[in-house]
C-alpha cells in the first residue's frame, strides 16, 4: 500500500480529476468549472497521488485504467491494482480520511475484481460513457460538503 502525507488544508472549491485521456472527460471538466471548481487534472497515478498529498480536495474523480507513470518503480503488490492503477489512487486517498461518498471511480470496464475493490474502498462506481451517471454523481457530491456532516 502507498501511504501518503495527510494534507493539513482542505479546499472545498478544489476537485481533483485523474484520467490519461482528457479529450473523453472535456465534458466533466466544463461542467465542474461551471458550478465554480478549479480543477487538479492528473495524467498518471504518480502525478494523483503527488496532489493528494498537498492539498484535501472536495471530491476525487478516478479512471481506473490511468497509467502510473513508471512501472518499473511501482510499489503495488495487489495484481487487481496493477490492471486498475486508479484503485490505488483511492486505496490511497481514503486511507488519508477521506469520505468513500467523495470519491468516484470510473472506467469503460466492470467486471467482479473491479466490484470487489470498490465495495472495500466504499466508494462510488460509473462506467465510463455514462455522462448522466457522472453528473448526477457529481450533484450528490457537491450538493453537501461531507466534510461538514461527518466521513464513512
Amino acid at each position: 500500500m502507498v501511504n501518503l502525507a495527510i494534507p493539513t488544508s482542505y479546499d472545498e472549491k478544489q476537485i481533483l480529476v485523474a484520467d490519461d485521456e482528457r479529450e473523453h472527460v472535456e465534458f466533466l471538466l466544463d461542467y465542474l468549472a461551471a458550478k465554480g471548481f478549479r480543477i487538479t487534472f492528473a495524467e498518471n497515478a504518480r502525478d494523483a497521488l503527488a496532489a493528494s498529498e498537498k492539498v484535501r480536495y472536495r471530491a476525487y474523480f478516478i479512471d481506473l485504467n490511468i497509467p502510473f507513470a513508471n512501472p518499473a518503480l511501482d510499489p503495488r503488490t495487489n495484481p487487481t491494482f496493477t490492471e486498475y492503477p486508479g484503485l490505488l489512487i483511492i486505496q490511497a486517498v481514503r486511507s488519508q480520511g477521506n469520505s468513500g461518498a467523495r470519491v468516484v471511480a470510473y472506467s469503460a470496464h466492470y467486471n467482479d475484481q473491479i466490484s470487489s475493490e470498490i465495495e472495500r474502498l466504499y466508494c462510488k462506481y460509473i462506467v465510463k460513457g455514462r455522462a448522466k451517471d457522472l453528473k448526477d454523481a457529481i450533484d450528490e457530491i457537491l450538493r453537501v460538503d461531507p466534510l461538514q456532516v461527518g466521513s464513512s
